[in-house]
């Protein structure tokens, strides 16, 4: 039988879809302190705003993509675009707290059952090359995560109140693509038809289930410890070069902004890599990079500083996406539960990291939780090296189950 190809224009549709979604992640928090101000709110109750995005988000995720394990939800993407940016869109337009917050969980609830939907349907649409492709759906959210501040800023500065109305734009192209692509995406009867299928016909993983929950659990692992030392990095430059000069605000800028565009980059380079010489090589091998690199980053200046936190990017960020395709390839028969457990579980690691982090600061000063940052990538590349190979899978020779033809199409 012929490899499957990637059906790439819908792929690109996908990730068109994840980076409008995504803009509307990292753009609300540009939007915090003029809600602190016009609300006249406290800081705990201005940060609960992003606390409650961050925590929609993480807790519905696994349950989005047990339900897309059943039911693909193809024709549900165009409206969680639509969805996810309600949040930065409108928020300013709300007259009370509660308003505000209410709008804020409908953008989290819009980003969770993209990502759960769009993980799955990026898995479908890739064909063979699973790690490509799936990294190029979160290259899209990378750059659109990179993209966020630098757009409301530049809208608040355009337009004033009624600029992040225009952040509404990319979700409205967004869900015309994918409106364009869905016959291209898996039906509920497809995808039931290709677990049927693939149970049936074309493997039985020989692998234990206790070493599947094994993998799983290493897998979270590193999720939440790659996701503590991004979120951490992304926080806590500003205030460190802060403190290092007052002078120093837009330099710190520019370094979050290289380091995040650089992860993009460094997603479609692993996933290509990963397809070649296998997942756990090339994750092992990008983090082990990223301790002496953000040690070069701590104690250099100028260009070399700004190169070391690039490639530190690259390295960090690419890892992203391969740990949900090891998720994905330990649970076959449940892609949507493992990208929805995996994905939510790096947003509420990230969120509760940053709040550790945070405590360690107020205890003994930004330069201690900057290097506390750098030395945990020596954690991640322990557990990295416990990382499961791909699983071991044993052909059967059954009959193939009726249905079953429609689904050997599909991937």
């Amino acid at each position: 039988m012929p490899r499957p190809e990637t059906n790439k224009l819908p792929l690109v549709a996908l990730a068109f879809g994840h980076l409008a979604v995504d803009i509307q992640t990292s753009g609300l928090a540009i939007l915090i302190p003029l809600l602190h101000a016009r609300l006249h709110l406290d800081y705990a109750s201005a940060a609960a705003i992003v606390s409650v995005q961050y925590l929609t988000s993480s807790v519905i995720q696994p349950l989005f993509g047990l339900l897309s394990d059943r039911r693909p939800m193809r024709s549900v993407l165009p409206i969680a675009c639509i969805l996810a940016g309600l949040g930065t869109g409108a928020v300013l337009f709300m007259p009370s707290y509660r308003l505000v917050v209410a709008v804020v969980v409908l953008t989290g609830l819009g980003s969770a059952l993209y990502h759960a939907a769009g993980s799955l349907q990026a898995n479908h649409v890739s064909g063979e090359n699973k790690a490509t492709g799936i990294s190029f759906f979160f290259a899209g959210g990378n750059l659109g995560y990179a993209m966020g501040p630098l757009i409301v800023v530049a809208l608040l500065s355009l337009f004033g109140d009624r600029g992040p109305l225009g952040t509404l734009l990319p979700g409205i192209l967004a869900a015309g693509a994918l409106a364009a692509f869905l016959p291209y995406y898996a039906t509920t009867g497809q995808w039931q038809a290709r677990r049927a299928h693939l149970r049936a016909t074309q493997a039985r993983v020989v692998d234990s289930r206790s070493r599947v929950i094994l993998g799983l659990g290493v897998i979270v692992l590193v999720i939440g410890l790659r996701s503590i030392i991004q979120t951490g990095l992304i926080t806590f430059i500003p205030l460190y070069f802060a403190y290092l000069s007052p002078d120093k605000k837009a330099y710190a800028a520019l370094l979050i902004a290289v380091f995040v565009f650089t992860g993009a980059i460094g997603t479609l380079f692993g996933g290509a890599l990963a397809d070649r010489f296998g997942r756990k090589p090339v994750m092992v091998v990008s983090l082990a990079t990223v301790l002496p690199l953000l040690l070069v980053f701590l104690n250099t200046s100028g260009p070399l500083q700004v190169l070391s936190i690039a490639l530190a990017g690259a390295s960090l960020i690419a890892a992203s996406s391969l740990t949900v395709i090891m998720a994905q390839e330990l649970l076959p028969h449940n892609i949507g539960l493992a990208s929805g457990l995996t994905l939510g579980l790096g947003f509420g690691a990230g969120g509760i990291g940053a709040a550790a982090l945070g405590g360690i600061g107020d205890r003994y000063g930004l330069p201690t939780t900057m290097l506390v940052i750098a030395l945990l990538p020596a954690l991640l590349v322990l557990s990295s090296l416990l990382l499961p190979g791909k699983p071991r899978l044993e052909a059967q020779e059954v009959r193939t189950p009726a249905g079953a033809g429609a689904a050997t199409s599909l991937q």
